[in-house]
């Protein structure tokens, strides 16, 4: 009898322990949804890069032609465009010196009061456009990557507290895509047409590794787990592919299928996804890390096809992306690839939320 009471007793404890557990609800299956979408007037026919400040709720838009455009996302409308920005093509915080600088189209680099937005001045770089930029804290200084080239391509370096260009090195590479800081004093630059990812030193700029892969056609957009030590590789071509590599010896760890033509990966360390963006395929892929070297795709929220230059928010977590409605010419034997005609006054903005 003891025995059955102290049995009962015990399957009752155990109901009233399992009912106390909380209810976990249901992982949202849409991954993101897109929160605003939000319209900007202007006629240009492209756009450059879009930057997050980390400081202030303000995206820096490139929007060459229609010049550099400063958007609140908080309250989702722009502020202003900034003077004598035309032709603005990417941007680089430096906030311990309080300036912004703006790459432009025509070589030059815009000098920007940070904290009032004010244009300071324009100094001339090179004769062609300037393509994307890091500050690279260690060494103090900018370091800019030219636009495309027949067959060469320049790093330029800036440093800030002077001004001016000090330092300019050329490289047998007709693209570069925008460079990582490893955080060592080294950075990778991704050689798309070469099929090449090397690390360089970020004071001597001596290439101090060289990484090729057969499956790795076209190396494009980058990040990174500083954690793990993990660098994220977006590979263009034929078969899209991302690439999981040991940032120190290079090593692959994993691969992945991906969308076509990534121009943008991010990672989120909070949630621990990856999120790749494709204008192409009008799609942002979403990717969990289970571990450093194990992953699995999620799935792909829609977007917006021309939506492939995107910006990160590691603290809210939300996904900018910019975008132009337009029209796609049928080829033709004078024009087998026509550029596609932007439709003016529909330059958007998506935010996506989790």
């Amino acid at each position: 009898m003891k025995t059955w009471n102290l049995l009962w007793l015990a399957l009752a404890f155990a109901g009233v322990a399992q009912a106390a557990q909380p209810v976990v609800a249901p992982a949202d299956t849409r991954l993101y949804h897109r929160e605003h979408q939000t319209l900007l007037p202007g006629s240009g026919s492209s756009w450059g890069f879009i930057t997050l400040d980390p400081s202030r709720p303000y995206l820096y838009l490139a929007r060459r032609e229609n010049g550099l455009s400063v958007f609140d996302v908080a309250k989702q409308r722009p502020l202003r465009t900034l003077d004598d920005s035309v032709g603005a093509n990417g941007v680089v915080l430096v906030p311990e010196l309080d300036r912004l600088l703006v790459l432009n189209t025509d070589g030059s680099l815009g000098v920007v009061q940070l904290s009032t937005l004010k244009p300071l001045k324009r100094i001339a770089v090179t004769q062609s456009n300037l393509n994307s930029a890091v500050y690279e804290p260690k060494t103090g200084q900018v370091i800019i990557v030219s636009g495309r080239r027949a067959d060469r391509s320049t790093l330029f370096v800036f440093d800030p507290k002077e001004e001016r260009i000090t330092a300019a090195h050329e490289l047998a590479v007709k693209k570069i895509d925008p460079l990582l800081l490893k955080g060592d004093g080294s950075f990778f630059l991704p050689m798309r047409d070469e099929g090449t990812l090397a690390r360089l030193s970020s004071s001597s700029f001596k290439v101090l590794d060289r990484w090729q892969y057969p499956e790795c056609q076209r190396p494009s957009a980058l990040a990174q787990d500083e954690q793990r030590g993990r660098l994220f590789v977006a590979c263009r071509g034929e078969r899209p592919l991302l690439l999981v590599l040991d940032r120190d010896s290079g090593a692959l760890q994993a691969r992945l299928p991906i969308s076509r033509d990534v121009n943008a990966l991010a990672y989120d360390p909070e949630a621990r996804r990856l999120l790749i963006a494709s204008g192409v395929d009008a799609n942002l892929s979403v990717i969990a890390q289970l571990d450093a070297d194990h992953y699995q795709p999620l799935g792909t929220v829609s977007t917006q096809p021309m939506a492939y230059n995107m910006a990160f928010d590691p603290q809210s977590r939300r996904v900018y992306l910019a975008a132009m409605d337009f029209t796609q010419p049928a080829a033709s034997p004078e024009e087998p690839k026509p550029d596609p005609l932007f439709h003016a006054n529909t330059f958007s903005i998506l935010t996506l939320a989790p």
